[in-house]
């Protein structure tokens, strides 16, 4: 997977958390405050650490619907549309140091072959004067 698409993937996670993040924080300011007494059952749909790859589709599904909502969110609500801006900023950022720092790095190394190459043919044609 190249670097672009995981930023990409990765923009679109960030975006659903906050999208969740913020769903969970309404949520949680419009319910009226209950006290339960429920205890949370351990989930019996997953035997030990074995993931089934239905367990992985319902993931992927739940995933695509948190980032459709979080797409249709940010096109709805300026104050996330304004936070996904940020971090797509910082994405495309983020992703132009890299590709600066990738830049220097080949160009160090094009500058020390280009070193070898005339160090090794300034060896080669000192041999064929002196034979």
């Amino acid at each position: 997977m190249t670097r672009t698409h995981r930023s990409i993937l990765f923009s679109g996670i960030v975006i659903a958390s906050i999208w969740t993040g913020a769903a969970t924080t309404a949520a949680a300011q419009q319910a009226p405050a209950v006290k339960s007494s429920v205890i949370a059952k351990p989930d019996s749909g997953i035997a030990g650490d074995s993931v089934t790859i239905a367990d992985v589709q319902k993931a992927a599904d739940q995933l695509a619907i948190a980032v459709r909502e979080a797409v249709r969110k940010v096109t709805e609500d300026p104050a996330v549309r304004v936070a996904a801006l940020k971090v797509a900023k910082n994405a495309v950022t983020a992703a132009q140091v890299v590709i600066t720092q990738q830049a220097e790095t080949l160009q160090a190394v094009l500058d020390a072959l280009a070193r070898e190459i005339a160090q090794a043919t300034d060896r080669q044609q000192g041999k064929t004067k002196n034979h």
